[in-house]
């Protein structure tokens, strides 16, 4: 499979987040570190000029800290209220909660409004997950307030997201979803040969 990258600088940030979370990434390392290395310079341009939501935001935020870019933390202060807390009509978006939650967690020490989003977005979530949200959405829900994803195991967390990815018919791409699945099952045979091989060896001794 071959990526293609746009014109567009969002359009290839949400593109590079699936590929990391669907597990690929490591087949487009040279091609993505030229896009987030252009992308970082053009990162204030663009920023200023769109009036981006959470979501956007927060899936901009995680792509470029999770590449070891010093993406600064106060792009999150335009959803902030007067009296500095968190805009109370953003729980009404559960995408962008999910993210702003996950982004939280590439906080650095002394930044605190990124504590403050995963104590207000951990709240929320909590909720949503014993209300009437589509069971795909709960599931994912679940598993991020269990653990980060990043701190999980690569290859766990990759077949989780496909699971999520699959349902989420509004923005997933097809051809990326069954390049996924046919990477997960080659590696999972290779990896299964090899413990063959390597059981062998051993009741061989």
């Amino acid at each position: 499979m071959s990526t293609t990258f746009t014109r567009d600088p969002i359009e290839n940030i949400c593109l590079i987040n699936s590929l990391s979370r669907l597990g690929v990434s490591y087949h487009f390392e040279n091609e993505i570190d030229e896009q987030l290395d252009h992308l970082f310079i053009t990162l204030p341009q663009f920023m200023d000029n769109k009036d981006y939501d959470l979501y956007t935001v927060a899936i901009i935020f995680q792509v470029f800290r999770s590449h070891g870019y010093k993406m600064s933390c106060d792009v999150f202060n335009k959803f902030k209220d007067g009296d500095g807390m968190f805009k109370k009509e953003l729980a009404n978006n559960v995408k962008g909660m999910i993210s702003l939650y996950e982004a939280s967690h590439w906080g650095m020490h002394g930044e605190l409004i990124l504590d403050e989003a995963l104590a207000f977005t951990r709240t929320h979530l909590e909720s949503l997950v014993n209300q009437s949200c589509p069971n795909h959405l709960r599931q994912y829900i679940a598993n991020a307030l269990y653990r980060p994803y990043h701190k999980g195991t690569p290859r766990l967390e990759a077949r989780q997201y496909i699971s999520f990815y699959e349902k989420d018919h509004e923005s997933r791409n097809d051809t990326l979803l069954k390049f996924a699945k046919y990477d997960f099952n080659r590696v999972q045979m290779h990896l299964q040969k090899e413990l063959s091989l390597f059981s062998s060896r051993i009741l061989g001794q």
